[in-house]
Formats: structure tokens, C-alpha cells, sequence
């Protein structure tokens, strides 16, 4: 399982109905790596859904601070099973942090 993140807005072209504009695509990334993100957030990237990328932009710099502080503790939790390692977490925050940065009246859509 994974995620998919993406941040989101939408436009009023005066149809029936507003437009759903796709801001920025994160992507996705393995589930397993969840206990990282938990760690480094005090909350699952789960709760993230739906959220205002400005509500959001503090969580994620001190959860990338608190990964980049200590890799040794995060390596630690990385996948028996291989899929998906800290490096890889990490970068995925990142971005994710990145373009809340970019574009803060956006909203994040998250589905796994």
C-alpha cells in the first residue's frame, strides 16, 4: 500500500460546478515508512487529508528538521522488508513540505 499526495485548489470558471486544479503532484510513496512519518509528525500523514497546505507547512518543517537532526533513529525504523527506507521518507516530506511552502491556500489530497 502507499500513499498519493497531491495539493489541490479549486477555480470558479462560472460553470455549474468549480474546477478541481492539481497544484502539485508529490506522488507516492510506500506505507511502510508510515512508523517514520508518525515519529517525525506526532500525527499519521493520514491526518494531513483535506488540509489547508498553510494549516499544514509547520508540521512538516519540524517533522523534516526532527528526520534530518537524527538519521541514526529513523534508519532504525526502516522496512525489514525493503520497500521504502528513510532517505526516501525523507525526501517525500520534502517535497511535500516544499510545495505546501509554494502554495499555501492549497489543499492536500491524500488517499492510500
Amino acid at each position: 500500500m502507499s500513499y498519493w499526495v497531491s495539493l489541490y485548489t479549486n477555480v470558479d470558471t462560472g460553470g455549474p460546478e468549480p474546477v478541481r486544479v492539481e497544484l502539485a503532484d508529490i506522488g507516492n510513496y510506500t506505507s511502510n515508512v508510515h512508523p517514520m512519518w508518525s515519529e517525525a509528525l506526532g500525527c499519521s500523514l493520514s491526518d494531513f487529508k483535506e488540509s489547508s497546505a498553510e494549516d499544514a507547512l509547520e508540521d512538516l518543517q519540524r517533522a523534516v528538521g526532527a528526520m534530518e537532526a537524527d538519521p541514526a533513529r529513523y534508519e532504525a525504523m526502516n522496512p525489514p522488508n525493503g520497500w521504502g527506507n528513510y532517505e526516501g521518507a525523507l525526501n517525500y516530506l520534502r517535497r511535500l513540505r516544499d510545495a505546501c511552502a509554494s502554495h499555501p491556500k492549497a489543499t492536500i489530497h491524500l488517499s492510500h
